[in-house]
């Protein structure tokens, strides 16, 4: 199986990235039964995408668990339980990728995206005017975009304006690193350190939730 990589952030948090060789139907043959999705239609084989069948295969190998169980609450946004233990969880994925991030501690956000020049056709609808001053190249902004996308999942509930509410600092594109980024919407301001890294043609960015102001 093409699990790309396990780590563990810290003791509470841990990032799983799997790389999909696998067609559908071997998907299927390796997810257990022990695993339960809200989510899941009835009829999981004709309405599941493989992304979705990828993601809970990888969850099943961060886990040696009875009982895995995701919801949505009533922003949509998934939960987690392991064997009656709560977990705060966020999924990605994108082209030939999945990816998970998983925490005991608190709320973690993670995405992924696949490099694409036309980025800088729909760019002015995500950046801030103090972006656009910085970000020139598709790496760039893709990578932005991305953080935003990871911001969105640790705020977690919706009414976002990319533009407005969600703002990231300067950085130089590496092959991997950290910057800044900054949710701030009514009284509410979350400081957020976003690592990233380039995998293939192929951004992720992910966060954890540490400090509220």
């Amino acid at each position: 199986m093409p699990l790309s990589r396990i780590e563990k952030i810290n003791e509470n948090t841990t990032l799983g990235l799997w790389k999909i060789s696998e067609t559908k139907q071997e998907l299927m043959d390796v997810l257990g039964n022990h695993l339960y999705d809200s989510s899941k239609p009835k009829n999981v084989a004709e309405h599941v995408g493989l992304h979705w069948f990828a993601s809970r295969v990888l969850l099943q190998h961060l886990f040696d668990a009875d009982a895995i169980h995701i919801h949505k609450n009533e922003y949509n946004k998934p939960t987690l339980q392991i064997d009656e233990t709560p977990y705060f969880i966020s999924i990605s994925h994108s082209g030939k990728y999945a990816a998970v991030m998983v925490s005991k501690q608190c709320e973690v956000g993670i995405d992924i995206e696949k490099t694409d020049e036309r980025i800088h056709r729909i760019s002015h609808k995500f950046l801030n005017e103090d972006e656009t001053i910085f970000a020139i190249s598709a790496a760039q902004k893709i990578l932005i975009w991305s953080a935003k996308e990871t911001m969105y999942k640790i705020y977690g509930q919706k009414e976002l304006d990319f533009r407005e509410h969600l703002n990231v600092n300067y950085f130089d594109v590496k092959e991997s690193g950290i910057f800044f980024g900054i949710v701030k919407k009514n009284n509410l301001q979350l400081d957020l350190e976003i690592n990233y890294e380039c995998i293939d043609d192929y951004v992720m960015t992910w966060s954890r939730l540490q400090k509220i102001n």
